[in-house]
């Protein structure tokens, strides 16, 4: 089987992701953990897509979008789990790194001009963390 780590929040359920997760799925027996970093409030930036869920809750707006995409994966016959966490995106992928072996990590972001993730290079500090691929989405921008 294998093991995918997702790290996404804002993305969860958008096009983009849901086709890379489901074209790994189609391969055969695959597991895939979602790590849902968030920000703080006064470091929130508009919620994509728009009108999911209300800025002024960014931790309940991002295990709506976890348990939204849990149950598309799941439907699909993929052992799929997760969790919310206010970690910085590199330190709790190192961690849930040392509790179980992933094959791939899969980041997911925001459109250029809007992701925060992209700005601080999220994809290559990853991929100099840790000993596995890192592979990026990113979200299109709909305007």
């Amino acid at each position: 089987m294998r093991r995918y780590l997702v790290v996404a929040n804002q993305t969860l359920g958008t096009e983009m992701l849901q086709q890379e997760l489901l074209l790994r799925a189609e391969t055969g027996a695959s597991a895939f953990y979602f790590l849902v970093p968030h920000a703080a409030r006064s470091q929130h930036v508009p919620v994509w897509p728009r009108g999911t869920a209300s800025p002024d809750d960014p931790h309940r707006a991002a295990w709506q979008r976890l348990r939204g995409v849990l149950a598309e994966l799941r439907a699909t016959g993929a052992v799929a789990a997760g969790e919310v966490t206010e970690d910085d995106p590199v330190h709790a992928t190192r961690h849930r790194m040392q509790l179980k072996h992933y094959d791939e990590i899969i980041v997911s972001t925001l459109p250029t001009k809007l992701s925060q993730w992209l700005r601080m290079d999220l994809p290559s500090r990853l991929q100099r963390a840790v000993p596995i691929t890192v592979v990026t989405v990113t979200a299109k921008d709909d305007g």
